[in-house]
């Protein structure tokens, strides 16, 4: 119980170091009437995704890039693409794509450096650490980008949450949940 008790310490840490303007940027993002696209690689990915769904079910019209029927991004829609690094090739190529279609592109990643990029329209800076261990990364016990991962999943579901107007649980999110199981 050690570990889960020291990860519970480090996520804590973490989530309150977020940004609270960035965060609160980020949760009127989501109460825009648009298309959300989401991207990320590895299980930067599996997050994309699973907060994808999430938004999904709270009545959002939501595409997860690289699925078959995931159509062209278009402008006033949003991607969101979430990366630890914000390095990797496929989110830099996917991002300036998306900002030359006229999409508002947000990312969500643990790189502080990255708001100097001209395709990103917005980040929302998580201070954690990933794979690569910089300097200004919080220590953790945690093996490569566990902590980020983590903190990006609790944050970007509050957020989702935050987000919806109606805080009525399972009601209609609940209608909107797959039935084909």
């Amino acid at each position: 119980m050690s570990t889960i008790q020291k990860i519970l310490g480090e996520i804590e840490n973490v989530l309150r170091s977020c940004d609270v303007s960035e965060y609160e940027s980020f949760v009127s993002l989501l109460k825009r009437e648009a298309r959300f696209f989401f991207a990320g690689e590895g299980r930067s990915g599996l997050v994309a995704k699973m907060i994808a769904m999430r938004l999904m079910h709270g009545g959002k019209t939501v595409y997860v890039v690289g699925e078959t029927t995931t159509p062209a991004i278009q402008k006033n829609d949003v991607l969101i693409v979430v990366s630890g690094s914000g390095l990797t090739a496929m989110v830099r190529h996917i991002g300036q794509a998306a900002a030359d279609a006229g999409a508002y592109v947000c990312l969500v990643t643990a790189n502080k450096n990255v708001k100097e990029w001209d395709w990103c329209s917005a980040v929302l800076h998580i201070p954690a650490a990933t794979k690569h261990r910089l300097e200004h990364e919080p220590a953790t016990i945690q093996p490569l980008g566990n902590q980020f991962d983590q903190a990006a999943h609790l944050l970007l579901d509050a957020a989702v949450i935050d987000s919806l107007s109606e805080h009525d649980g399972n009601g209609s999110m609940k209608r909107r949940h797959a039935n084909l199981e």
